[in-house]
């Protein structure tokens, strides 16, 4: 933990969220686990950038565990938020699609059934 007694967690909570501000405003410019560089990932449809930063984001909460009952209500929250669709948005985008090697491309690695 960072610091001691109340100070030290409030600086730590407010570092926990800053980070997770940071990181969640760099997912539409960067896409690891699609293998794309930033600029190949900002030459994609708009609908395809919306939905990989949308299921990225389920991604992270599905294996995200629960330390605490509240922590959970909230995963809960963001899973049906973010994930609740995207079975049917992928395969949308895929047929729509299906003659595009870069979207076909950056949509390959998520799973068509997590919901």
């Amino acid at each position: 933990m960072i610091g001691q007694g109340a100070d030290g967690m409030g600086r730590f909570w407010i570092a926990a969220a800053l980070c997770a501000a940071f990181i969640g405003s760099a997912l539409p410019t960067s896409a690891p686990a699609q293998g794309l560089t930033g600029a190949e990932l900002a030459a994609l449809p708009a609908d395809v950038r919306a939905f990989i930063k949308r299921r990225d984001g389920c991604d992270h909460f599905r294996g995200e565990e629960p330390t605490d009952p509240e922590r959970a209500k909230e995963i809960n929250t963001q899973l049906k938020k973010l994930c609740t669709g995207t079975d049917a948005q992928l395969a949308r985008l895929r047929l729509s699609y299906a003659t595009n090697r870069a979207v076909m491309r950056a949509l390959a690695p998520y799973e068509r059934k997590i919901e």
